[in-house]
C-alpha cells in the first residue's frame, strides 16, 4: 500500500523564504526602474521647457531696436543700457505677447556659492508705452534660462564717442567698432551694434548673441514721446519726425 507524503514544515519555510526573496528583489528592481523612468520623463519635460523658453528669448533678442525715449532734460536718446550684469533694451517682439513691443531685461544673478543664474524678464507695452528714461514700470516674473553657470561675461560692440564713429574732419578717421564691457546709449546718439553673453555651463562654453535691428517705423504709432504733447501756433499736435522710433 503506497503512502502519500507531503511537504515538511522545514521545506515550506524554505520555499516561503525563497519566494519572499524573489518578490523583494523584483519589487525593488521595479521601484528603482519606475523612479528612474519618472526622473527621465521629468528631466525631459524640464529640458523641453527650457529649450522652448530659450528659443523664444533668442527671437526677442534678434529683434532689438533703437527705440527713442526722452531723458529728464527732454533730449531724445536710444533706450539701451548694458553693463557686466546684463542689459535693458526694447524689442519689437515679446515672449508673452508676440508682436507687441516690450522693454526687455537680460541679466545674470550671482548665487551664494558664487555660481550664476541667467534670467530674462520683460514689460509688454500693451496698456502703456515707454516714453522716458525715468518712467516707472514693473517687469514680468523672470524666466530662468540657465542655472549654476560660471564665468559670465556681457560685451557690447560699438563706439564710445561720436568722434570714434564718425571721425574728426581733417584730423581723425572713423574708427572700427570694438567690444566693450558696458554701453550706455542714453549718453550717446546711437546704440551698440551687437551684444553678447558668454559663459561656461556643464563643461561647455555657450554664447548668446543679440543684434540691434534698424528702427521699425510705427512701432508705437499712437504715441511719440514728448512731441505728442507739443502743439503748434494753431493748437494742432506736432507731427513726429520720420526717423523717430519712439
Amino acid at each position: 500500500m503506497n503512502s502519500v507524503r507531503g511537504f515538511t514544515l522545514v521545506e515550506m519555510l524554505v520555499s516561503l523564504v525563497l519566494l519572499s526573496s524573489i518578490v523583494l528583489v523584483g519589487s525593488t528592481a521595479y521601484g528603482l526602474f519606475a523612479k528612474r523612468w519618472d526622473g527621465q520623463i521629468g528631466n525631459f519635460d524640464i529640458s523641453l521647457q527650457n529649450s522652448r523658453d530659450l528659443m523664444l528669448v533668442q527671437e526677442v533678442l534678434d529683434n532689438l531696436i533703437p527705440y527713442i525715449v526722452y531723458r529728464e532734460d527732454e533730449m531724445p536718446v536710444v533706450y539701451f543700457e548694458g553693463n557686466r550684469n546684463g542689459f535693458v533694451a526694447v524689442s519689437s517682439r515679446s515672449v508673452f505677447a508676440g508682436r507687441i513691443p516690450a522693454v526687455v531685461r537680460f541679466s545674470v544673478v550671482q548665487n551664494l556659492d558664487f555660481s550664476f543664474d541667467v534670467f530674462y524678464d520683460e514689460w509688454v507695452m500693451s496698456d502703456d508705452v515707454l516714453r522716458s528714461t525715468v518712467q516707472s514700470f514693473t517687469f514680468s516674473e523672470p524666466i530662468k534660462l540657465f542655472s549654476n553657470i560660471s564665468s559670465p561675461s556681457f560685451n557690447y560692440l560699438g563706439w564710445t564717442s561720436i568722434d570714434e564713429r564718425f571721425g574728426i574732419e581733417g584730423s581723425t578717421a572713423p574708427q572700427l567698432p570694438s567690444w566693450h564691457g558696458s554701453f550706455d546709449a542714453t549718453t550717446l546718439p546711437f546704440a551698440p551694434l551687437k551684444a553678447k553673453l558668454v559663459f561656461d555651463y556643464q563643461g561647455f562654453n555657450y554664447q548668446i548673441n543679440a543684434a540691434l535691428m534698424e528702427g521699425v517705423t510705427g512701432v508705437v504709432s499712437n504715441y511719440r514721446g514728448s512731441r505728442g504733447r507739443m502743439r503748434n501756433e494753431k493748437g494742432e499736435p506736432l507731427k513726429p519726425t520720420p526717423d523717430c522710433y519712439c
